[in-house]
């Protein structure tokens, strides 16, 4: 994993990673995964002099004051500038990468291939240790491969191959493959080029996931967690897939069908990583928890007396969900996605499959059972209207959620909006070259829309800047009532062991990472760590 760290989610130990690691040791063989996600990365990509300049702006932006001109103009000059010593940056640790493959002498290597930063950084690094060492086996892996499939090809010729879908079954044939005893033909879930045409091998699932190992963070296999670099708030992976096929969502293809661990593996996990770590914080993987899981899962932690807080994504179309229980076994946080209150929108646009009575009543119960409840929205969703808008306004007065996250909509190539764009009410020009324009895309979330760089497409007929504008807009108006923006359930939870209101935390993680003050950030992390041994 390597690229500039944006947000504090960041420093959360990366469970897939840790995940393929203990597979590579079930099979026999040493591994460590490499994870630069660090506040001494934040510290390292950021040189004094821009830091300063970036204070300074830093005051208008986040003090309520509409910045200068000239800071405007003087903040995309920084930005240019901090671009070319970050590509500087990562050519060095690129090189440093290789050099340590030359000296320790690794089999192959793997790149976790995420979006912005970290994709720019792993191609970067990827291309350096194949310049080093042209015959080692370099492979590239995560959501943007998902996402983007073989158009990776056309950004970079250093990966031997990309890996699709789940991780877990190319592990021993990758192994084979660099040992020199198996083709890449014979290896599922992959993409690769062979004398100039492109193959894809069959996918494979994990179709239980309770053969798999538990993570592996042992000091020698995950060292940034072991050298106090990472937070101690660690990612369960209970369930993967999802019953749903949102328009707008990319894990339908990503994930494929639901299926889940059992509530013994997964107490059995937060049990080993408390004993080997002290850990109390937890977070579940699953894009869409089952319902009985949680509240299964959350019947095993109150008998057997475990205290540990977690969070989840939820969701707003299940009958029934207890969330007494819930809370009573240490749910703190959950995160719902509403994105939109109109039926229409909901059914035609979205495909969401939610009525807002539902959504309504289970955000209540939620709220009232002591859930700290944060609700994501599309604004504007094709087909918006001021009266959607002031629907959704008058929706979260009745449901008062602790938190909104506003979004413009976004078109993610491989979804059903990519795949048809205007019947969604999208226009993309050219829309055979938009995987590649957006491949490189910087998602800045913790920061208005104003500062995002222009995306290629239109919502209905509206090109980025007057629908970016409109997210703002509705942003502020959201605020005006009172509401806290921009901070997940995750967020909420570290808030709480920083010892901070959510605002509060939300804030100073937003002056650090525009700034690059990784001492301040370092002092998070070791906050929340220390505080949430208490538990």
């Amino acid at each position: 994993m390597a690229g500039c760290p944006r947000t504090p989610a960041d420093f959360i130990p990366d469970n897939g990673l840790a995940l393929l690691a203990a597979g590579l040791a079930r099979l026999g063989h040493t591994v460590e995964v490499a994870d630069y996600n660090t506040p001494e990365m934040v510290g390292r990509l950021f040189p004094e002099n821009i830091r300063l300049e970036l204070r300074e702006i830093g005051r208008s932006l986040f003090d309520g004051r509409k910045p200068t001109p000239w800071q405007v103009w003087r903040l995309t000059v920084l930005e240019r500038r901090l671009q070319r010593y970050q590509a500087a940056a990562y050519e060095e640790l690129g090189g440093a990468l290789a050099e340590r493959v030359k000296r320790e002498k690794f089999d192959w290597v793997g790149f976790k291939l995420w979006n912005g930063d970290g994709f720019t950084a792993s191609l970067t690094m990827a291309a350096c240790l194949k310049k080093e060492l042209p015959r080692l086996p370099v492979f590239g892996g995560g959501p943007q491969v998902d996402i983007f499939r073989d158009r990776i090809f056309e950004a970079t010729g250093s990966f031997d191959a990309l890996i699709y879908g789940e991780g877990e079954p190319t592990l021993q044939g990758l192994n084979d493959y660099a040992a020199g005893r198996r083709s890449l033909a014979s290896v599922p879930n992959l993409i690769f080029k062979s004398g100039g045409s492109l193959t894809t091998t069959p996918r494979e699932w994990v179709e239980d996931l309770n053969l798999l190992p538990m993570a592996d963070y042992r000091p020698e296999v995950y060292p940034a967690l072991a050298g106090g670099r990472k937070l101690k708030l660690f990612v369960i992976d209970e369930s993967r897939g999802c019953p749903y096929h949102c328009h707008f969502c990319i894990h339908p293809v990503k994930s494929g069908r639901p299926r889940r661990k059992s509530a013994r593996a997964i107490l059995a996990e937060m049990e080993s990583l408390r004993n080997s770590w002290g850990a109390t914080l937890f977070r579940y993987a699953g894009s869409n928890t089952p319902a009985d899981l949680l509240e299964e899962v959350a019947d095993a932690l109150t008998s057997r007396g475990l205290k540990i807080e977690y969070t989840a994504f939820s969701d707003l179309r299940k009958e029934r969900i207890d969330f007494d229980r819930l809370r009573a076994s240490g749910c703190y946080a959950l995160f719902f996605g509403v994105e939109s209150t109109d039926p229409t929108i909901l059914d035609e646009r979205l495909n969401k499959q939610a009525s807002p009575e539902e959504m309504e009543r289970l955000l209540k119960e939620a709220r009232a059972a002591g859930i700290f409840t944060v609700v994501s929205l599309i604004v504007p969703n094709p087909g918006e209207t001021e009266a959607t808008k002031q629907a959704t306004l008058e929706f979260l007065e009745r449901t008062r959620p602790d938190s909104v996250a506003v979004q413009f909509p976004g078109v993610i190539p491989n979804t059903e909006w990519a795949r048809d764009p205007a019947r969604y009410g999208f226009g993309i020009r050219r829309p055979e070259a938009y995987a590649r324009r957006v491949m490189n895309y910087k998602i800045r979330l913790f920061f208005p829309p104003r500062f995002w760089d222009p995306l290629p497409y239109r919502v209905d007929g509206k090109p980025f800047r007057v629908f970016a504008r409109e997210t703002e807009d509705f942003i502020r108006r959201v605020e005006a009532r009172g509401f806290t923006t921009l901070v997940t359930d995750e967020y909420a939870l570290m808030s709480r062991h920083a010892g901070l209101s959510p605002v509060r935390f939300r804030d100073i993680c937003r002056r650090a990472f525009f700034t690059g003050d990784a001492d301040a950030l370092q002092a998070l992390v070791d906050r929340i760590n220390e505080n949430s041994r208490a538990l």
